[in-house]
């Protein structure tokens, strides 16, 4: 647990190094341009200094499935499976006013006006998503996974509850994503499915916040009768996505360190040999 909470604040810390160094806008722009510029800052600033810091203190163990997309198939469905996840997970957010987010308007606010930058929008859909999986995927779940007193299933769950509760006025959306990449990462083994599926994720949370900025979740949008209506669907067609997933990944292949680079290798060859 010491390793998480280390980078957890190291992660807080380079997010605040950013912000501080885009504190220079404020000098050649307008207020609100220069919060959304030293924002994006923040954002993209935070993101490099943290990837080279985890990169540098080998805290993701990296192999020949770590950046394997496993095969065509597998692809498809791990597309279609959060595109669809996205509507069951982003609607029950509107749950969340009943939990007190509905002074969380600031924080919607910043997430649109960086998603309304181009640049900003690039930062937010490329580059965060692969930060979020290398510290979530590929160094806190790994290791709660090398636990050999804590079941996967426990891994994933604690993994999952920590990515939440950092996601402010997210909460239940992003602990439920937490889950679904989490499941996803120790299966396949693969951080590109899971920085994918963070990138799918947070495109469609732009165009969210973009299109709808009065709005918080899908509930919002739809209202009562419809959401459930299209909620029941979208959990049947993400349980025939996990159902064929679950199929095709066959045994987890994320045990990288019970398995020889030769054994890793196979799994891959095998897959795209069925292709």
């Amino acid at each position: 647990m010491d390793r998480i909470v280390k980078l957890l604040l190291a992660q807080i810390g380079f997010v605040f190094l950013g912000i501080l160094l885009g504190i220079p806008f404020f000098f050649f722009m307008e207020e609100s341009l220069a919060i959304t510029y030293m924002a994006i800052s923040g954002l993209l600033l935070g993101c490099l200094f943290f990837i080279w810091y985890i990169l540098s203190k080998k805290y993701v163990h990296f192999d020949s499935l770590t950046w394997s997309f496993r095969s065509m198939k597998v692809i498809l469905l791990t597309v279609i499976l959060n595109i669809v996840f996205f509507y069951f997970a982003s609607g029950l957010d509107g749950l969340g006013n009943f939990l007190g987010y509905k002074d969380l308007d600031k924080h919607l606010n910043i997430l649109r006006d960086i998603s309304l930058s181009p640049f900003g929008l690039c930062v937010l859909i490329l580059v965060s998503p692969v930060t979020e999986e290398l510290l979530h995927r590929g160094a806190i779940l790994s290791s709660l996974l090398e636990k050999k007193d804590l079941a996967p299933k426990y891994a994933i769950l604690i993994s999952a509850l920590i990515f939440g509760v950092i996601h402010p006025g997210h909460n239940i959306s992003f602990f439920l994503f937490g889950l679904l990449w989490g499941y996803l990462y120790y299966r396949s083994g693969s951080l590109g499915l899971c920085v994918l599926s963070n990138m799918i994720v947070t495109a469609l949370l732009a165009l969210l916040v973009i299109y709808y900025p009065d709005k918080h979740s899908v509930y919002e949008m739809t209202g009562v009768m419809p959401f459930a209506g299209l909620l029941s669907l979208s959990v049947i067609v993400s349980a025939v996505c996990i159902y064929f997933l679950n199929r095709s990944l066959k045994a987890p292949a994320w045990q990288i360190s019970e398995k020889t680079d030769g054994e890793i290798d196979s799994i891959v060859t095998n897959e795209e040999s069925k292709e």
